[in-house]
């Protein structure tokens, strides 16, 4: 009989295990990348026995880059060397620090890429080996938002924003494409400030264009409607109702 499944989700300073047919189980760390996850992985066996992991990480883990198409650089090594420069030139990370990952586009359209922090993963996959688990996927949130409700956004430019346990991470979707990721903390400053950040996307978007993802209460400055999840029942927290999304 094989191994059940279990939901890792990480957030920056928390995370929450969500095996299947069993309550949610949570915990906090100081810095995600130095955490315990052996200890998490053991407490997950202990409660509901070994399973396939599925890692689930917050987007403020992570690093989003939408880069220009170059037709220099169309064969898959060429792409992936004008991926990793451009990543050097923008946040200042190289292969030895992050894994990058590339959303192939179509002939002309940018380059999204994801880069997923090796510390952090090399750590997690350890310990859970370890403890007996079997780490299958490793996603960051925007992943699994946008594959079940980016197609209902429409053809015209909207975005759509969404709580994490750490923040806010809002998206915004052009011809079906990603356009730009951010993240928002709870207590933004300046131009990040929610109610003047909210105040700028409308001036981008008519209201329609402004989604929000019910993963937690829409905040009152947030002008767009609310999308809801599929799934029902209370979550207990805004990574718990990313980590139904994908269950």
């Amino acid at each position: 009989m094989g191994k059940k499944s279990t939901v890792l989700y990480v957030a920056t300073n928390s995370w929450l295990a969500l095996p299947g047919g069993m309550e949610p189980i949570v915990g906090t760390h100081d810095n995600a990348s130095v955490a315990d996850w052996k200890g998490v992985g053991t407490m997950l066996r202990e409660s509901a026995g070994q399973s396939r992991v599925r890692v689930l990480l917050s987007a403020r883990l992570c690093r989003f880059g939408v880069f220009p198409w170059i037709s220099s650089v169309a064969p898959g090594r060429a792409m992936r060397a004008h991926v990793e420069e451009a990543f050097a030139e923008s946040h200042a990370i190289s292969t030895q620090s992050h894994h990058f990952e590339i959303d192939w586009p179509s002939y002309g359209q940018p380059v999204l890429a994801v880069a997923y922090p090796r510390t952090l993963i090399e750590a997690l996959r350890d310990g859970l080996v370890e403890t007996g688990h079997v780490p299958s996927v490793v996603d960051s949130s925007m992943g699994p938002v946008l594959r079940r409700y980016g197609a209902r956004l429409g053809p015209e430019p909207a975005l759509l924003a969404y709580a994490e346990d750490d923040g806010m991470t809002a998206v915004t979707v052009e011809d079906d494409r990603v356009a730009k990721v951010e993240m928002l903390a709870d207590s933004g400053h300046g131009l990040d400030e929610l109610v003047v950040w909210a105040a700028r996307k409308r001036l981008l978007h008519d209201d329609g264009g402004l989604h929000w993802l019910a993963t937690a209460d829409k905040p009152r400055e947030f002008p767009g409607g609310i999308m809801a999840l599929e799934e029902t029942g209370e979550a207990m927290s805004a990574g718990h109702a990313l980590s139904m999304t994908w269950r």
